[in-house]
């Protein structure tokens, strides 16, 4: 077993170093770039494919550290465990890997990323999503939003090119309509009940431009038995409390997955007091959303798979005018 996990160590390092050659001549290009005034981070990164522009913002800028200066900066760590459970270069891996599924399925139904016209990012947290898009998109059509005072303000601290807006849990935004080729919520839906998922729905066809895409995650099926593996760990109280909460919910296990089965939205609150009362764990099945999205939106995919996602992933768009 020594020798094995010696083995993994080498080639885990024979990876970096390549990874390294590799991407450092574009890290200096990118530098030299920013130092033009009047530019941007389009400017500074545009030619370099996602792989080297997710290792800029990890490795990169730990090896480069002029680097530090175009691309967002992180949070406390403690701050991005209590928003994803994760923290560091697998919390921004997670964020990228949506960005990528968010941005592969824009371009399958509108065209090139770098022609978007606007993208919200609807409960943007700390920004751990929306700063990839600073390579493809210009700055100043970038805006994330959160309920979160503590979030806003952190994404304005660590990120200075996109625009964040506090915005209250309920709509309307202070947008005007038609204001987005792109909306995307990760881990939002998850968590909302019905009545205030609709209402969300409704606003966002209203900010989305005709043919304009949304995309959204929600829990999995899974999700319903895996809160009773939750209350079933012996360990559970050693546990963050997010975590713990999840044991409190879906303790109908059968129930539940009936209902789900059967095409309802499954929602159960966490009872949390104040300006979060709504939170709490939602599973919306693909029979859901077939049924009730399609009035007021056109369904163009439901995406069940943890190879593409830890979250199922809905995709929609507005029907063009």
């Amino acid at each position: 077993m020594e020798m094995k996990a010696m083995l993994g160590r080498i080639r885990r390092m024979a990876s970096r170093a390549i990874q390294t050659a590799k991407y450092t001549p574009a890290a200096y290009r990118a530098i030299a770039r920013g130092d033009k005034p009047g530019t941007g981070p389009k400017d500074w990164f545009s030619g370099i494919d996602d792989e080297a522009w997710f290792w800029m913002n990890t490795a990169g800028v730990r090896m480069h550290p002029k680097l530090g200066r175009l691309v967002a900066k992180m949070p406390d760590a403690s701050m991005q465990a209590n928003y994803t459970g994760l923290s560091g270069d697998s919390t921004l891996r997670e964020g990228y890997e949506a960005y990528r599924v968010f941005k592969r399925h824009y371009e399958a139904r509108l065209g090139p990323i770098e022609n978007c016209r606007g993208i919200l990012d609807f409960g943007c947290g700390w920004g751990r999503i929306i700063r990839f898009f600073l390579k493809d998109v210009r700055a100043n059509k970038l805006v994330g939003v959160d309920h979160s005072e503590e979030g806003i303000q952190v994404c304005k601290g660590t990120n200075s090119w996109c625009s964040f807006e506090l915005i209250d849990p309920s709509p309307p935004m202070p947008m005007a309509a038609g204001s987005f080729d792109l909306i995307y919520l990760y881990s939002v839906f998850s968590h909302l009940p019905e009545q205030m998922h609709w209402a969300l729905l409704k606003e966002f066809h209203r900010l989305l431009v005709p043919g304009g895409v949304l995309i959204a995650t929600t829990r999995e099926r899974d999700f319903i038995k895996f809160c009773k593996t939750v209350r079933d760990d012996p360990r559970l109280q050693e546990k963050p409390e997010w975590h713990r909460a999840l044991a409190k919910v879906f303790v109908n296990v059968d129930g539940a997955l009936a209902d789900y089965d059967s095409g309802q939205f499954c929602y159960e609150s966490h009872h949390v007091e104040g300006r979060w009362s709504f939170w709490g764990e939602a599973c919306i099945p693909k029979t859901y959303v077939e049924r009730r999205w399609s009035e007021i939106l056109e369904l163009c995919d439901y995406i069940d798979d943890r190879e593409v996602c830890v979250q199922n992933v809905i995709v929609a768009r507005k029907r063009p005018a």
